[in-house]
């Protein structure tokens, strides 16, 4: 029994101290709890809109229990679109449509297994919902979702998916009043999905198999095979099921994937321009501002300045359980780190 108990406590040990030699970063602001009960499971994925007036930027976060939540950089919630069980939210940039551009900001809708469509307006509580809501996607049960503005070709398309792995690619089409769809591209992953990211450079879907890692599918020729990226999954004992959300953070020469590990409140990054090498994890942990996060869904990586602030761009991650200041458990939230301290704290300089 004293041999079992000596073996116990050094596996204790031994857990300790991996915990602690992960590196940790603190958030610099957390957004307004979401319109839900304590206990719901509601806010997911959050999406960043960047104003010429940086400091008038926005932060949308999808709600999967009423709709689209519209925040300030300063965390405030300054609006809401109670459209339905919104699930993942992405914004694309100077999209073509009605003979002007427009940055809009996008989601799957579970309540309609369709896809929503809003174009952002600099006034948060004057986004106007654009899509053809008599839109179905060909999906039971929409789930991931992500967009790809396709500049070389004046494309935009939206990608969904649902937890029984298919995926859908449908191509935005605007004629005079609405925005309507073309399904382009369907395909079926080997297990359950829900985070995608598209790497613009590389002219990829990211595809996190949730229990399986992250996978890569080219874009421009779909005959290809997928690739999986290396120690994204069960491999890698850093991680832990569920890989969740995806991002890229792209600013000169770095190009880098990073997804979350719900399963022990952890973010990986791989070096995409050194074939995806793993470059470590960190974790987001309690600070003087506020507390960390935790079971993450959805993130999101800004590469470019946002004030003087963060000059080196924002990580966003959504946190799974909350808590206030007094340490009282509250309904979930959002959570922004600068950065820089995610650099210092991985040593990716």
């Amino acid at each position: 029994m004293k041999k079992f108990l000596f073996l116990a406590a050094l596996a204790t040990a031994a857990c300790q101290n991996a915990e602690e030699s992960i590196p940790k970063v603190s958030a610099d602001i957390q957004t307004t709890p979401c319109i839900a009960e304590v206990e719901d499971d509601a806010a997911d994925d959050p999406a960043f809109w960047l104003h010429t007036e940086a400091k008038k930027s926005l932060i949308f976060g999808s709600n999967k229990k009423r709709g689209l939540e519209v925040y300030a950089l300063t965390g405030e919630r300054l609006a809401e679109y109670p459209t339905g069980r919104l699930n993942n939210v992405d914004v694309a940039l100077a999209v073509p449509m009605f003979d002007t551009v427009y940055d809009i900001v996008a989601a799957s809708n579970r309540d309609y297994d369709r896809i929503d469509i809003w174009t952002i307006n600099e006034n948060p509580t004057q986004l106007k919902l654009v899509s053809d809501t008599a839109m179905r996607t060909h999906l039971e049960g929409v789930y991931g979702f992500c967009l790809w503005n396709d500049t070389s070709n004046a494309r935009t398309y939206a990608f969904v998916n649902n937890k029984d792995g298919e995926v859908e690619q449908w191509q935005l089409v605007a004629d005079s009043s609405k925005i309507s769809f073309k399904l382009t591209r369907s395909f079926t992953a080997a297990g359950q999905v829900e985070g995608m990211v598209v790497d613009q450079k590389n002219r990829l879907l990211y595809l996190g198999e949730e229990q399986g890692g992250v996978f890569a599918y080219p874009l421009d020729n779909t005959a290809a095979e997928r690739m999986r990226i290396p120690m994204s999954g069960e491999e890698n004992a850093d991680l832990a099921y569920d890989i969740e959300g995806l991002a890229i953070y792209s600013r000169g020469e770095k190009h880098l994937l990073v997804s979350s590990s719900q399963g022990n409140f952890r973010y990986a990054a791989y070096d995409i321009n050194d074939d995806y090498r793993y470059l470590g994890v960190f974790a987001v942990g309690n600070g003087s501002v506020c507390d960390g996060t935790e079971e993450t869904d959805g993130i999101d990586i800004y590469s470019g300045a946002v004030t003087q602030q963060y000059p080196q761009g924002i990580f966003l991650a959504q946190d799974g359980f909350n808590y206030d200041d007094k340490g009282e458990k509250t309904s979930q939230n959002f959570k922004l780190v600068d950065w820089r301290k995610i650099e210092t704290a991985m040593q990716l300089k």
